[in-house]
């Protein structure tokens, strides 16, 4: 009766740290198993974006709004979001100038995704839903004969779509 009892408790501890949660990973719903064909067709809005300095060319791109506030499981998804939306200005309009006058030569090559992709369980990175996480990604390009790239830093999914969620790194405050 002690080793059952004892047994049941840790079973208990466990399930309520979430430790049996990270080392169990669910398959992912049908309705989130993104397509390769979204993440080519979205980087080259985002490849737009950048040549053109105009950061809404590639917000199809970027996780919208309601999306985000299914997924996240925090008190103010809306704040959360208004900055990484700001951070995606900021960073467009630096690979803009990064490019400097080969933007009107660049031309879209593809997107390169890493094999750093993962399953996110509930609570981890303060989610409430489960996603893929694709990061370290390369978005290819080419002006004249020289091929270059940039980092896509963090792209997830939903609804069988790529969105970007992070081109450089993110850093909590």
């Amino acid at each position: 009766m002690r080793t059952l009892t004892a047994a049941l408790v840790l079973a208990a501890l466990v399930a309520s740290t979430g430790l049996a949660q990270r080392r169990r990973f669910p398959p992912p719903p049908e309705h989130n198993d993104p397509s390769q064909e979204s993440a080519q067709e979205g980087a080259r809005q985002l490849f737009e974006a950048i040549v053109h300095d105009d950061p809404e060319r590639g917000l199809p791109f970027f996780m919208s709004r309601e999306v985000f506030r299914q997924v996240k499981g925090v008190a103010d998804p809306d704040r959360f979001y208004d900055r990484m939306l700001a951070l995606f200005h900021r960073d467009v309009h630096a690979l803009h100038e990064e490019l400097g006058d080969d933007a009107e030569r660049a031309t879209f090559l593809r997107l390169e995704l890493s094999r750093r992709r993962g399953w996110v369980v509930p609570r981890q990175e303060s989610n409430r839903l489960p996603y893929w996480a694709q990061r370290h990604n390369w978005l290819y390009y080419q002006v004249g004969e020289e091929e270059r790239r940039f980092e896509v830093r963090t792209m997830n999914s939903w609804d069988g779509q790529w969105f970007v969620t992070h081109l450089s790194e993110f850093r909590h405050r």
